[in-house]
């Protein structure tokens, strides 16, 4: 813990020392340079990839706010942070000004969660708990939820749900989809694991499942494992197993 405040202190300290410097930076500008150079830096590009800096520059364009070949002291840096943070795929923004007549934006883009598909249509809800469209550069693994899911428990209750899953590696390994047939019928199903898991409603859904991994662990380990068509949790102390 203490490391960790250790760090997010550091960070901190690291976050405030830049920024000044690019105020700082901003403040020199002569009032006479054109910009010269957009530079758009993907903070986070080494993790993930969602958008291109083509695209950022091509939306800055198409609103008007390309500072190509414009007066420094006639950019406005909020107006361009405004616009990127409009983008589908952009969770922070922050720009800054060089003397040397270079309009730097840095972009943390957003995380996608869990994958949601239902009669209505398919999204995404990321690391924010914010609805985010699906689009064909995203390429990642997340649950995905089917069925009966309205946005409202996507982004709340389901995500809260998926946020246990990915604290527990060994269900975070398993479980890849679920199916809600209504909040009170959630079936969940596992990766190369024969075998659904009944879980009924979500409430009491972390007993439910330490119940469930002690028959794999401590039970089928010692008996051998047996296969069945579903595991039903809905009954209290107990995994029902249907073959």
């Amino acid at each position: 813990m203490k490391i960790k405040t250790i760090i997010a202190s550091v960070s901190a300290v690291l976050l405030v020392t830049a920024m000044s410097v690019a105020a700082l930076w901003a403040s020199h500008v002569p009032s006479d340079t054109v910009c010269q150079k957009v530079e758009i830096v993907l903070r986070d590009s080494a993790a993930h990839q969602f958008v291109t800096t083509g695209e950022l520059l091509r939306t800055l364009q198409q609103a008007g706010l390309s500072p190509l070949g414009t007066k420094m002291n006639q950019i406005s840096c909020q107006a361009i942070e405004d616009r990127m943070l409009q983008h589908d795929m952009v969770r922070t923004a922050q720009c800054y000004k060089s003397p040397a007549g270079t309009v730097f934006v840095e972009i943390t883009q957003r995380v996608p969660m869990l994958y949601v598909q239902t009669i209505d249509g398919n999204y995404y809800v990321d690391t924010d708990r914010r609805v985010m469209p699906v689009r064909s550069t995203i390429h990642v693994q997340v649950p995905v939820f089917k069925g009966a899911v309205s946005q409202r428990a996507a982004t709340e209750e389901y995500y809260d749900f998926v946020q246990w899953l990915n604290s527990d590696r060994y269900w975070q390994e398993r479980i890849t989809q679920i199916h809600v047939h209504n909040p009170k019928h959630i079936v969940l199903t596992q990766r190369e694991v024969a075998g659904t898991i009944v879980l009924g409603e979500l409430k009491d859904y972390q007993e439910k499942m330490a119940r469930l991994r002690k028959l794999y662990v401590k039970g089928f380990d010692k008996i051998g494992y047996t296969s069945y068509k579903e595991y039903d949790l809905r009954f209290a102390g107990q995994v029902v197993g249907r073959k």
